[in-house]
């Protein structure tokens, strides 16, 4: 979970794609703004444990996005809701200037909550496939939504300091990966103004806690799903099927072997990982299993080595399927869960000049992990520019173990987590339409 970035920026650089002037604003004149008009962060706190307490499953995330809506209506943003599901969306408009669309997430994760926090969820929903389900915040979309509103009143109160529109954007069912694409299939971008830039953060443990890590390129990864058959039962000229091929054995034996065989043959280095999300075969009253169907998650950080993952898993399949004589080719359905989030170089470098000046150049190096969004599909056809990054919400292990996000014990640090959240998200606004 770490690699240093070496990058240091002295100095705000060009953004020629943007059209922005290269000196202005200044870096250090941000985070002065930012630190006059920090708002009292208690109402932000108090909207998190009540988040937090209340935690909804993805696509079910009404009470969520209603409060988020009422929060909004009273900075007297123009609020709209209900887009591709629960998503809100507020508009403020403060002038001519740069359009700039933020975004946090309103779900939450079917995961029991074994901390000891006062305001711990003890809730169960039934999700959207009819399964009684606990609940918990264990991402950290309630801290990413505290920050973002938090921010929204800071840019709020300094309306004098910046000219543009601001756009913040509520997006359900981000853990299964639909929210953004339901957003934009609903028409998000025939009832909001189309963006110039898009942001968004997500807290993570960070050593130091409260600073923000951001670097252009690739920062999460691209999922794919491949759902498999295989098939097993007759033999070609036997008369006893039900000792011919055995399709849960062969699939087993195939997925004991796949994620090794893949990590092993792609080039040394490379991110490519494969995971069996599921797996089902066999009927009550049916005595051999005509055919085994799994679930294969697959991550990868390049598109060259997407693509080459992809086609290895396929044939190896296949290759494993007619060395046991299975009586049927394979069958393979491929979906793109979530694309490559991959920061724009421009507006990232301006990101980064606004923190370093801000949090302290090269304070902390971005992490390397295996988890994907659907922020990116935000871009629409437009190819908008964006910049993702991480807050600090709790001290990174250092030769220990800490609960990161989707642990049933994951608990940022509030005062810690908001403040850092709800700064840089001003500050990274603030880069492209402060005065």
């Amino acid at each position: 979970m770490n690699m240093p970035n070496d990058q240091s920026i002295q100095q705000p650089p060009s953004d020629s794609n943007l059209n922005l002037p290269t000196a202005s604003p200044c870096a250090s004149a941000l985070g002065a703004i930012v630190q006059e008009f920090l708002p009292n962060l208690t109402t932000y706190s108090e909207f998190y444990r009540q988040v937090h307490r209340n935690p909804e499953l993805s696509s079910l995330e009404a009470e969520t996005a209603a409060l988020v809506a009422r929060h909004l209506l009273a900075l007297d943003f123009k609020v709209h809701t209900q887009i591709g599901g629960h998503g809100v969306v507020g508009i403020l408009k403060n002038g001519p200037g740069k359009t700039i669309l933020t975004r946090a997430e309103l779900d939450a994760l079917p995961i029991r909550e074994q901390t000891d926090l006062a305001y711990k969820s003890s809730k169960t929903m039934t999700d959207r496939y009819g399964n009684e389900r606990p609940v918990m915040h264990a991402c950290g979309h309630d801290m990413n939504m505290a920050a973002l509103l938090a921010a929204s009143a800071l840019l709020h109160a300094a309306r004098e300091r910046w000219s543009g529109t601001l756009i913040t954007l509520f997006q359900p069912d981000e853990e299964e990966t639909g929210g953004a694409r339901a957003m934009l299939n609903d028409g998000l971008y025939s009832k909001i103004p189309v963006p110039d830039v898009l942001l968004a953060q997500h807290v993570i443990p960070l050593a130091p806690p409260g600073k923000a890590a951001v670097q252009p390129g690739p920062v999460l990864v691209a999922a794919d799903a491949i759902n498999v058959r295989v098939t097993g039962g007759p033999c070609k000229g036997s008369l006893n099927p039900q000792i011919c091929v055995d399709s849960i054995q062969l699939s087993t034996q195939i997925l004991t072997h796949l994620p090794a065989y893949v990590r092993d043959t792609i080039a040394s280095g490379e991110d490519a990982t494969v995971a069996c999300w599921g797996f089902h075969a066999g009927i009550p009253g049916i005595d051999y299993p005509a055919h085994a169907d799994f679930l294969l998650d697959v991550k990868t950080r390049k598109e060259d080595v997407r693509q080459a993952a992809l086609k290895l898993i396929e044939k190896k399949i296949r290759d494993e399927c007619r060395a046991a004589n299975a009586p049927k080719e394979p069958e393979f359905k491929y979906s793109v869960r979530a694309p490559l989030t991959s920061n724009d170089k421009d507006t990232t470098e301006r990101v980064q000049a606004a923190f370093e000046a801000f949090f302290g150049a090269g304070a902390v190096p971005v992490p390397r992990n295996s988890a994907c969004e659907d922020f990116p599909l935000l871009a629409g056809e437009r190819d908008v520019p964006y910049t993702y990054w991480f807050f600090g919400g709790c001290q990174a292990a250092e030769g220990g173990e800490v609960p990161t996000n989707h642990s049933p014990f994951f608990a940022p640090e509030i005062e810690t987590a908001l403040k850092a959240g709800t700064e840089a998200m001003a500050l990274a606004v603030l880069a492209f339409v402060g005065k």
